[in-house]
C-alpha cells in the first residue's frame, strides 16, 4: 500500500504541474476511491495531502505570474464559521484545562482540517480556469465511479471476501467503529458502507448520485449515454438500499419531492417516462440481487426494521429523544455552552458525528450555526440565480442547487456538507459554480476582478 500511495501521489503531483484542470480532476477521482493508508494508529486518505499540494501550486502559480486571486463573499462566510469555531475550542480549553488533555490529539487535528479543507477546495476551484467540455466530465465522473463503488456496496452486503479484505485494507479507520463492530457482532458487513466507513455516510453518497444521474436523465441533453444514467441509477438504488439506512430510505422520498417541486414543471412528459423506465431498470436489479440479499435472515429482518421505523414515525427517537437518545449527552453540552460551543475539544458524554445541526451547535454554538446557514444561503442564493445560464454552468448551478438542498434535509441523520470523500465533491461543486465569474474574465468580459462583489454572487 505504502509504494502504490507514493506512486500515485507521485504522478498526480507530476499532472498537476503539467495541467491544473487534470491536477484536480485526479483529486476528485482520488478522493472519492483512492484506499487509505494506514500508518500505526493514523489513517490518511490522498485528498488530506494532495490538496495542500495543489492549494500550495496556485499560490505560487499565481504570486510568479503577478495574478490576482479571486475570492468570493462564500469564501468569507465560511472563513467567519471557522474562526468562530477555532476561538470556541480556544476558549473551551483555556476554561476546562481537563477537556482539553484529553481531547486535543490527532483526531481533533484531522477535525480541524476536515473543516478547514471545504475553504481549500472552494479558493482552489474558484481559482483555476475552466471550460463547460472540463466540468461536464467531472459531472460524468462522478456518475462512471458511482457504478464500481456500488458494485463493492452490494458486494459487501452478500458477505463477500474479497469486498471485505477490500473494506479492511483500504477503507477503514481506527476511530470510526460501524465496519468493526458489524464484523465482531455479525461476521460479515450487513450494512454496506462502500469506502464511506459508515452506512449513513455511504446513504448520503448514492442520494447524491440518484441526484446528479436523475437530473442528466431529466435534461434529456445526455441521451447518448442513457444506458449508463440507467445503470447507475438503478445501481445507486440498489447500493443504498444495502446500507440498510433510514437515512436513504426518506432521503429517497426527499430527493423525489425536490424533483417534483423544482423540475417537475419543466420536464413533465419526461420525469413520467423516465420515472417508468427507472421503476423497471431497479426491479430488474432488485429482482437479480434480491434472492443472495434476502438469504441473510439478518438484513432482511434489518430493513424491515428500519420501514416500520418510518412508518410508525419513531425513526429519529434512537437520536433525538431528549431521554433515551444517543445525543442525550451532547444536549447536556450544548446547554453548557449554548452561545459559542466547545469547538473541536470533546466533552467525555457528549456524542459528536451524527446530526449536522447538533454537531454544529456543539462546535459553534447558535453563532455557529447561524453563521453556517449563512454560508448555506450564500451558495443557494448564488446557483438559483445562475441556474439558467446557458450551457453546461447552468447545469452545474442546478446541480448545486439542489444537492444544497438535499444535504440540509439529510443533515438532520448525517454531518452531510462533511462527509469524508463526498464533502470533496459538494465544495468542488460550489467551488465551480462561483467560478463561472472567472470564466467570463477570461474572455475578456471583467479584467481586473481581484474579488466578486455581493450582487455578483
Amino acid at each position: 500500500m505504502h509504494w502504490l500511495w507514493a506512486t500515485a501521489l507521485s504522478l498526480g503531483m507530476m499532472i498537476s504541474l503539467w495541467s491544473m484542470q487534470r491536477g484536480v480532476a485526479l483529486y476528485l477521482a482520488g478522493a472519492l476511491i483512492f484506499p487509505s493508508l494506514s500508518i500505526g494508529s493514523i489513517t490518511l486518505r490522498i485528498e488530506i495531502v494532495y490538496c495542500l499540494w495543489l492549494f500550495m501550486l496556485i499560490l505560487i502559480g499565481r504570486l510568479v505570474k503577478q495574478q490576482s486571486f479571486l475570492w468570493h463573499p462564500v469564501l468569507s462566510r465560511y472563513s467567519l464559521y471557522l474562526l468562530t469555531i477555532i476561538i470556541a475550542t480556544l476558549l473551551a480549553l483555556l476554561g476546562t484545562p481537563e477537556i482539553g488533555e484529553r481531547s486535543m490529539g490527532f483526531p481533533q487535528v484531522t477535525q480541524l482540517y476536515g473543516h478547514l479543507r471545504p475553504l481549500l477546495v472552494l479558493f482552489l476551484f474558484l481559482n483555476i480556469p475552466l471550460d463547460q467540455r472540463f466540468v461536464k466530465g467531472l459531472l460524468w465522473m462522478f456518475i462512471w465511479l458511482s457504478i464500481p463503488l456500488a458494485l463493492l456496496s452490494i458486494a459487501q452486503s452478500f458477505n463477500t471476501s474479497v469486498a471485505e479484505k477490500i473494506t479492511m485494507v483500504g477503507y477503514t479507520s481506527p476511530w470510526r467503529t460501524p465496519v468493526f463492530g458489524m464484523l465482531e457482532k455479525l461476521g460479515f458487513i450487513v450494512r454496506s458502507t462502500g469506502v464511506f466507513e459508515s452506512p449513513v455516510y455511504n446513504a448520503v453518497y448514492f442520494l447524491s448520485v440518484l441526484l446528479v444521474s436523475g437530473f442528466f436523465l431529466l435534461k434529456g441533453e445526455y441521451t447518448t449515454r442513457g444506458w449508463g444514467l440507467y445503470l447507475a441509477l438503478g445501481l445507486a438504488l440498489v447500493g443504498g438500499i444495502t446500507t440498510l439506512s433510514s437515512t436513504f430510505l426518506l432521503g429517497s422520498v426527499m430527493c423525489l419531492g425536490i424533483f417534483l417541486l423544482f423540475l417537475w414543471h419543466r420536464y413533465r412528459q419526461r420525469f413520467l417516462r423516465i420515472a417508468v423506465r427507472v421503476g423497471i431498470t431497479a426491479g430488474l436489479l432488485a429482482f437479480s440481487f434480491a434472492p443472495w440479499l434476502m438469504q441473510e435472515s439478518i438484513f432482511a429482518r434489518t430493513l424491515r426494521y428500519q420501514v416500520e421505523r418510518i412508518l410508525s414515525g419513531s425513526v429519529l427517537e434512537t437520536r433525538y429523544d431528549p431521554q433515551s437518545g444517543i445525543l442525550v449527552g451532547s444536549y447536556q453540552a450544548i446547554k453548557q455552552k449554548p452561545i459559542l460551543g466547545w469547538g473541536f475539544t470533546q466533552v467525555e458524554s457528549a456524542f459528536v458525528g451524527d446530526s449536522l445541526y447538533v454537531v454544529t451547535l456543539y462546535r459553534g454554538g447558535i453563532i455557529g450555526l447561524l453563521l453556517f446557514l449563512w454560508v448555506v444561503w450564500g451558495v443557494l442564493r448564488h446557483t438559483w440565480r445562475n441556474r439558467k445560464v446557458v450551457g453546461v454552468f447552468g447545469d452545474l448551478n442546478q446541480i448545486a442547487f439542489l444537492s444544497t438542498l438535499l444535504l440540509l434535509a439529510v443533515g438532520i441523520g448525517s454531518p452531510s456538507f462533511f462527509i469524508l470523500r463526498l464533502q470533496e465533491w459538494y465544495w468542488a461543486l460550489v467551488g465551480m459554480s462561483l467560478n463561472r465569474s472567472q470564466h467570463q474574465t477570461s474572455k475578456g468580459i471583467a479584467p481586473n476582478i481581484r474579488g466578486i462583489s455581493d450582487e455578483q454572487s
